[in-house]
């Protein structure tokens, strides 16, 4: 009995012991601040008391790692958490060796927000709407079948605006007519519309306008602020990507909406919608499965655009910025923030990234890391936003987004964008691996899944996504020097950098890139072992894996992209204006439908052991597609083509328009092509023209026709049954149990 008390006070002592160390921190929303002090017992109340503990700890001299647990609960954050250099590691940094691709080995977090085991806690940026009551005074313009359940309530003190809103179930939706088509071309700050479609609301500035500005891979929501009802023609608060008149034909059908109002009462018409008014300061909601008669329960207003930043010290100007080390977050929800909205043009014009489908340096994602080295992010999840899910900005290296879930993003999932154009390349050699990332892009339906913007070197592996507004995975930089600051991303362009002989030079062709290729810092990126499918719901002009305009030797090998059967989507895979020194390797394209190209090159490409299988249309650029510029040099090994019943080419040449313009075009001739194996299921002389032309220059001459007889292309397995002709050519099988997510901790492939 004696023993067994000794050991308790024992054990007791020695949790005290701990306590007062302070290497675990704890924190459980709503509990009394009186007895807090970080114990499990008596845990803070919130996030940033826990952060406050963890500096004066710091302060007394403590130097080890720390943990601050989050129990079960929504841990509100009133504004964004930032997290600077004195919360980072303080040891001295030994410079390693960088492998070739990805973090490789880093140094164990020194200060960690953990999900305490079996809980889930949410990280959020919801301030509750309260006070609500049945709306009797019905306004004149709420539509009929909203009267009698429609309930308001005042915006929460100190809150200005903000443009989503939430219950339990996830983001509800703005109320949004059905929209309408331009009548004439505009510029980019007006707009003609039909009669009735928009008029002088009192609360103007409230009222938004989400526009496709005549293209067909961007869209932009943007203010409205001036209505002129009598000649219809409207202007915008915030300049769009292009002009807003009407879009090609072969997009849309004549007549169909390209503009929807956002904000509104008249689009009040159904369960789950919303309207506020900053005027009267009002929140009006149908809600969703509500009991008749009791009032919204766990409605919540976002109160900043970004929950927590990771910020080193930025020198933007200077080449040398000092990054924050060793901060991790694992286990963690993080939800409600809102979306980064375009108020104006002194922010905007200029700083987009490419098409602006993302802003440069802007608070834009619910985890955000500007600055920072070995930083992870592990089984995390990001939902219910208005925004993107995490962004790594200008300097970020060595950091680990791993084995998280995005989904309901109102943008992007993940966002890697270094400095412009230039000679600062700080942002590189991370990892972003095994993640789960889809129905993305929900209200800016062009914010790519995956994209690394002026970010090289990282190992982006074993992620699936799917079912984005647009593209899946960008790599892209696609800014020239001579771009005016007012174009798309001049305002990145770091000027100053670029040598005086080259501001002139835009996009011209293989030899004009190689000397501009330095600026362009997405090089050497690692895409491998992807699952991506059901691309392009909702734009047109998408792909489900897009490289355009940047540096060299990205590779984009061994994914699986299948079941791509939007309309509007033209090809699985492209390398688009200005991409050279790619290697497209061992990916498999089955069951996509693109209306253009299975793969697409415009450029000096690799395009070896790809295997494009069951199309489910015939491409109208061809199977593999060589677009507006030269591609001498290209090497073209060891493909396998399988034709749709309907033919189409398995090859094709694509100059510029056409009458070229005077432009060198693309020729067949000048790659190097052979040891292909091509398969029509009805006509066994659907290669002879094409074989004919390229063997007279020294090409094609292993290449065969002929079945290329897979195990099992529905159940995944394209490797080869013994007699195939692809054994014979020396193909590679492919399988597609290597691609895709893995079970957590499995072995790397």
């Amino acid at each position: 009995m004696q023993r067994s008390c000794y050991f308790t006070l024992l054990i007791t002592s020695i949790f005290s012991t701990h306590s007062l160390l302070a290497k675990d921190f704890h924190v459980s929303p709503g509990l009394n601040s009186q007895t807090a002090d970080g114990s499990a017992e008596h845990p803070y109340p919130t996030i940033p008391a826990a952060i406050d503990a963890v500096r004066e700890l710091r302060q007394s001299g403590y130097s080890k790692p720390v943990t601050v647990y989050l129990r079960e609960g929504r841990h509100q954050l009133n504004e964004t958490l930032v997290l600077g250099l004195d919360d980072g590691a303080q040891a001295e940094v030994v410079e390693k060796e960088l492998p070739k691709y990805g973090a490789g080995e880093i140094a164990p977090a020194w200060l960690t927000f953990e999900a305490y085991p079996g809980e889930k806690p949410v990280v959020s940026g919801g301030v509750p709407v309260s006070g609500w009551k049945l709306l009797e005074d019905v306004p004149a313009d709420l539509p009929k079948e909203a009267h009698g359940k429609v309930w308001v309530a005042d915006m929460p003190e100190g809150m200005e605006r903000f443009y989503t809103l939430y219950d339990e179930k996830g983001r509800l939706k703005r109320a949004r007519n059905s929209g309408f088509a331009y009548t004439k071309v505009g510029n980019k700050r007006t707009l003609h519309f039909p009669e009735g479609a928009l008029k002088n609301w009192a609360n103007l500035k409230d009222v938004e306008i989400q526009v496709r500005p005549g293209r067909a891979w961007t869209i932009n929501m943007l203010p409205l602020e001036t209505v002129d009802i009598a000649n219809g023609v409207a202007t915008t608060g915030a300049s769009a990507t292009y002009e807003m008149g009407p879009l090609p034909g072969y997009l849309h059908k004549d007549g169909e909406s390209v503009v929807w109002v956002e904000n509104i009462l008249e689009a009040l018409d159904e369960e789950g919608k919303w309207v506020v008014n900053t005027k009267t300061r009002k929140i009006y909601l149908w809600p969703r499965d509500v009991v008749a008669g009791a009032a919204p329960e766990e409605i919540l207003a976002p109160s900043t655009t970004e929950l927590i930043r990771v910020e080193g010290g930025i020198d933007y100007d200077g080449p040398v910025d000092t990054p924050v080390r060793g901060i991790a977050f694992s286990g963690l929800t993080f939800s409600h923030a809102d979306r980064w909205a375009w108020q104006g043009d002194e922010d905007r014009v200029g700083w987009g990234l490419q098409h602006d489908w993302e802003m440069f340096d802007r608070p834009t994602a619910l985890l955000r890391f500007r600055g920072a080295e070995e930083c992870v992010v592990s089984d995390c999840v990001f939902t219910a936003s208005g925004g993107t899910g995490v962004r790594l900005d200008l300097h970020a290296q060595r950091n680990r987004v791993v084995d998280s879930e995005f989904y309901h993003l109102g943008e992007a999932g993940i966002l890697l964008a270094g400095y412009g154009p230039g000679l600062k390349d700080v942002n590189h050699h991370n990892d972003i691996e095994n993640n789960h990332i889809h129905h993305f892009s929900e209200i800016t339906w062009h914010s790519p899944g995956l994209w690394a913007w002026q970010s090289g070197h990282n190992k982006m592996v074993h992620n699936e996504l799917h079912h984005s507004g647009y593209a899946a995975v960008c790599i892209t930089t696609r800014v020239e020097p001579n771009r005016s600051l007012n174009g798309e991303g001049g305002r990145t362009i770091r000027h100053n950098e670029i040598d005086e002989g080259l501001k002139s030079l835009g996009r011209g062709g293989y030899e004009n890139w190689k000397v501009r290729e330095k600026y362009n810092h997405a090089r050497h990126n690692l895409l491998e072992y992807n699952d991506i499918s059901h691309c392009v719901q909702l734009l047109s002009d998408g792909n489900g894996i897009y490289v355009s305009g940047t540096g060299t030797g990205n590779i984009i090998r061994y994914n699986y992209l299948h079941d791509n059967l939007a309309e509007h989507f033209p090809a699985p895979i492209r390398c688009d204006d200005d991409q050279h020194e790619t290697l497209i390797y061992g990916n498999i394209l089955y069951r996509n439908g693109g209306f253009s190209a299975g793969i697409a090159t415009k450029g000096v490409n690799d395009i070896i052991n790809n295997f494009i299988v069951e199309p489910q249309r015939v491409p109208r650029s061809g199977y593999i597609s060589y677009e507006w510029v030269p591609v001498a040099g290209s090497k073209v090994y060891h493909n396998i083509i399988v034709s749709h019943p309907d033919g189409g080419v398995a090859h094709n040449e694509r100059p510029r328009g056409e009458d070229n313009r005077g432009n060198p075009f693309p020729k067949l001739v000048d790659t190097e092509m052979d040891s292909n194996l091509y398969f029509h299921p009805q006509d066994p002389k659907w290669m002879d023209k094409h074989f004919e032309k390229m063997r007279a220059v020294g090409n094609e001459k292993e290449s065969l026709v002929g079945d290329p007889m897979f195990v099992d292309p529905a159940g995944g397995d394209f490797s080869f049954r013994s007699g195939s002709p692809a054994i014979q050519l020396g193909i590679e099988p492919l399988n597609i149990s290597k691609m895709g997510r893995r079970k957590k901790n499995s072995a790397a492939q």
